[in-house]
């Protein structure tokens, strides 16, 4: 939809002059965003991942009982010796990391759906769930939903690795030939 598009069919909801529709339903957005908590809820689950995949990927290995394919390749190198501890460590605690992974990488590719409805004229409504636009002097009902939470599977845990492995490669690469990642954005 091109930004005009979208103008004209915020008209109804919005009630501003022409060509503001957008900047006030931007402000709407990021009211609702911040009066939410929303983010920081998101932020919470994304953080349950202490290890990372280089490390959690250790702990997969104990819980499938095979031996671990990532130590094997890394050989007798400091970082095999750094992750050994990882595989002295209970089940209960290898099921723990697993499952914090897993949620957060869930968590990392999660939508979020915002819906707004126009609160009436003497609609005293909730005060929960609701956001003043001063800019139009309206009041808008808001719901906010996660979509796209189906947990990530653990036979995914060994590309989550490989696809690290080939994210930190690429990357190794571009730094080897002067690229730097603000030279993409």
């Amino acid at each position: 939809m091109d930004s005009e598009s979208f103008e004209h069919s915020i008209e109804g909801l919005i009630q501003v002059d022409d060509g503001l529709h957008t900047a006030s339903f931007q402000q709407l957005l990021s009211e609702t965003i911040f009066r939410s908590g929303v983010l920081d809820r998101l932020v919470e689950a994304q953080k349950l991942d202490q290890l990372d995949i280089e490390g959690a990927i250790h702990a997969y290995y104990n819980i499938v009982s095979q031996p671990c394919k990532v130590c094997r390749d890394l050989g007798d190198s400091e970082l095999s010796r750094m992750y050994l501890s990882l595989h002295s460590i209970s089940l209960e605690e290898s099921l723990k990391i697993v499952r914090e992974y897993l949620i957060a990488a869930t968590a990392k590719d999660c939508s979020l759906m915002i819906s707004f409805r126009p609160r009436e004229d003497g609609d005293p409504g909730s005060a929960h769930n609701s956001v003043f636009l001063k800019s139009t002097n309206q009041s808008f009902d808001y719901k906010v939903n996660f979509i796209d939470l189906d947990l990530k599977p653990l036979k995914n845990m060994v590309y989550y690795y490989e696809l690290d492995q080939k994210i930190v490669s690429c990357y190794t690469q571009m730094e080897k030939m002067g690229h730097g990642p603000s030279d993409f954005s």
